[in-house]
């Protein structure tokens, strides 16, 4: 990994660890603190931010705006850095207030799809497995949320694929999905990025840089 991209991911971090999101602030007003602080240690976006909060955070790639956090919402926060032409990609969901018993079971559902995903990244791994690590443990425990039995749970909470490549671009080779048909190799920096996405309530997404090598992996984020 080059020297730019380890202090892209270092600057994304620290931002996201920052972050205070308190009620009755509004996504546009944590998406410009977001924008001054990376400009401020001499990065640049790799990508517009995302903060979406509520039923909101249903869109993946919603825009901030206007609206107002209020107790009881999640808030999705995406952001990353470039720094010296290379990309850093980090996205938590937070919860304003007592977490609730429905974001509590998706919030662990979603981290438990995400770890057994990371368990899988190694170098000559296909891409598709690591995809469908993360997709099995979520469609094994969020029926429970939505009342469809596990044998008839299709899996379609969770809306777009596990990840992707990130270095010179934010979104580059390889895709961490279904109908890839590439292998993971030593070197490589991917995302894995599950997510659940419940019409009516909204969506919560934990996304981590991971470093492929020989042996494994290497959590970046």
């Amino acid at each position: 990994m080059k020297p730019a991209q380890k202090k892209a991911i270092e600057i994304a971090s620290r931002v996201m660890r920052s972050l205070r999101i308190r009620p009755g602030q509004t996504e546009k007003e944590i998406a410009d603190w977001i924008i001054y602080e990376i400009t401020s240690a001499g990065a640049s976006l790799s990508f517009d931010i995302i903060v979406a909060s509520g039923k909101r955070s249903l869109d993946p790639h919603a825009k901030p705006t206007g609206k107002k956090i209020k107790k009881g919402e999640q808030v999705v926060v995406d952001l990353g850095a470039k720094y010296q032409g290379y990309c850093s990609d980090i996205t938590r969901t937070f919860f304003i207030g007592k977490p609730t018993g429905r974001y509590n079971h998706l919030y662990n559902t979603v981290l438990a799809a995400q770890k057994r995903a990371i368990s899988v990244v190694k170098d000559g791994v296909w891409c598709r497995w690591v995809d469908l690590a993360a997709r099995d443990i979520i469609k094994k425990h969020c029926f429970v949320d939505c009342h469809i039995s596990e044998k008839k749970c299709p899996g379609e909470c969770f809306i777009h694929t596990t990840g992707h490549g990130v270095g010179r671009k934010v979104h580059e080779a390889p895709r961490i999905s279904l109908k890839s048909r590439q292998k993971l190799k030593a070197g490589m920096v991917i995302t894995v990025e599950p997510g659940i996405y419940v019409k009516g309530w909204g969506g919560l997404r934990i996304e981590d840089m991971v470093l492929v090598t020989k042996t494994g992996c290497k959590v970046l984020t």
